[in-house]
């Protein structure tokens, strides 16, 4: 039994454990804020440059090691040439449509739209994600297979 010393003790540790719960707890909101407030900017950077098929800005806004179906480093100039006049169509369709999907890719959380597959046994995904420096970037085009 705890004489009222050790009751006090007691429920001094468990306000300091509770506090610094609900401390650390809040300062996580900002950062979640601020992460969607800069996603949300850059995205309209994204669906600006795609509107109007400026390869250079996109470029600007892409990950270093671009996936693109497959190949872990491509380089701009074979995304955009991959892409062909078909797909900037379908970029732009989903650049308007903005449906997005929230989930890790290769391990990382990431904000995944959706476009339309080339085959019906397909889904496909525009990766975005942050890079090292904590700003996002374009950083896949992926067909998973259904």
């Amino acid at each position: 039994m705890l004489g009222l010393r050790g009751k006090a003790v007691k429920e001094q540790v468990t306000f300091t454990i509770a506090t610094a719960v609900i401390i650390a707890s809040l300062s996580t909101l900002p950062a979640r804020s601020q992460s969607q407030t800069d996603f949300k900017s850059f995205f309209s950077e994204f669906k600006a440059a795609v509107m109007s098929a400026d390869t250079y800005k996109l470029q600007d806004l892409m990950a270093h090691n671009f996936d693109f179906l497959g190949n872990t480093d491509a380089s701009p100039e074979d995304v955009f040439k991959g892409l062909g006049s078909d797909q900037w169509t379908n970029l732009q369709s989903a650049v308007q449509k903005g449906e997005f999907v929230t989930q890790n890719y290769k391990g990382k959380p990431s904000r995944l739209l959706k476009c339309t597959p080339g085959a019906p046994d397909h889904h496909c995904y525009l990766v975005f994600q942050t890079d090292t420096s904590g700003h996002w970037r374009w950083s896949a085009i992926v067909l998973p297979k259904k």
